[in-house]
């Protein structure tokens, strides 16, 4: 969620088209999505009824691609919602940023092609909480900045 809101803030001057509060709240939450494809998912837990997504995909499978991110802003502009879907879009590719941080990484082009992207840090260990308060405190003082 962290990088959701750095993203968010970073695309933030870039738009004008939805009030800075519900764009960024819609970047921040919408990094969530991607998970979606894990039981034990925060998206899971704060919907349950999204659990039902775990069952039918493997975890860092399909919902870790470009391709969801992709129909979203492709609906979108077919039915008018762009302004709605971009800090959506934003908010996910973030997060497949970040995931394509750590050591498992994610398969962007995954059924299709492999694009494998990963990088040094393990999930749950020491460089992840580092990473997780350095980009902490760069969305807080560049928002802090930017609202002042």
């Amino acid at each position: 969620m962290v990088f959701g809101f750095l993203a968010g803030l970073l695309f933030l001057p870039q738009t004008n088209t939805l009030n800075m509060i519900i764009f960024l709240s819609l970047t921040t939450f919408s990094s969530l999505f991607p998970d979606i494809d894990h039981e034990g998912s925060k998206i899971n837990k704060i919907f349950p009824i999204t659990k039902v997504f775990a069952k039918f995909f493997k975890h860092r499978g399909f919902f870790h691609t470009i391709f969801p991110p992709a129909i979203i802003y492709g609906l979108a502009y077919v039915f008018g919602w762009t302004s709605i879907a971009l800090p959506i879009v934003i908010g996910y590719l973030a997060h497949l940023f970040s995931d394509g941080l750590t050591k498992m990484g994610v398969n962007l082009l995954h059924p299709v092609a492999t694009l494998r992207v990963q990088g040094f840090i393990q999930t749950g260990g020491l460089w992840e909480m580092i990473t997780l308060v350095v980009v902490l405190i760069i969305a807080l003082t560049s928002g802090l900045l930017k609202f002042w």
